[in-house]
């Protein structure tokens, strides 16, 4: 019998690449699988525990698996979303609402919810990588019903990042800009970000 702990927490990859230097010890660890977006069946993304994907996800193919990521969240799955989400996969999501030309104020970013993936991180610190602003993200997807805003861009606090616990099972953690474990110009941080994401689809909260 397959328990909850079993089943796998998935890398998607949609690119031919390999993955981030920011997930070594989790895969090193066998706490998280790669797999291609390709080669993803449809029964492997049903069944899995946790699903982190990039920003280079192919959303189109994402919403032809409606019937699978049902079953996925109807199993308690959680998934970590990065990029602009511009096709929903879920009627209670909508799509990326960019933020324009933007001016250095629309970039700051303030910490408007806690939550076990940024614990102890400081925002501010995300704000540029290399000295540019904006890095991080130039927008937001609009919150579900019921979710939750951890992260606000810009002088309205839009909400960057947001958790939602969908009311038939499951959460999404949405980060509506780049993969979070590239956002930062410490190293360390990425790495952390990165192992805080694969623990919390494995379940941890804290």
């Amino acid at each position: 019998m397959t328990t909850v702990a079993d089943r796998e927490i998935l890398l998607v990859l949609s690119g031919d690449g390999p993955p981030s230097k920011a997930f070594a010890a989790p895969l090193a660890a066998c706490a998280l699988a790669i797999v291609r977006q390709t080669e993803l069946a449809d029964a492997r993304l049903a069944a899995a525990r946790g699903v982190v994907t990039t920003m280079h996800l192919d959303q189109v193919d994402f919403v032809r698996r409606s019937a699978a990521l049902e079953a996925f969240f109807d199993r308690g799955g959680r998934l970590a979303f990065m990029g602009h989400l511009a096709r929903p996969f879920l009627p209670q999501l909508a799509s990326f609402v960019p933020l324009g030309a933007g001016r250095r104020a629309d970039f700051a970013l303030a910490a408007l919810g806690e939550h076990f993936v940024f614990d102890g991180v400081d925002r501010a610190r995300l704000e540029t990588r290399r000295g540019v602003a904006g890095f991080y993200g130039r927008g937001h997807a609009p919150i579900p019903p019921g979710g939750r805003a951890l992260t606000g861009l810009g002088p309205g606090a839009s909400p960057i990042d947001w958790i939602w616990e969908r009311p038939g099972g499951g959460a999404i953690l949405m980060h509506a800009g780049n993969d979070l474990w590239t956002v930062c110009d410490d190293a360390s941080v990425n790495v952390a970000l990165a192992e805080r994401i694969v623990a919390w689809c494995s379940g941890a909260t804290t």
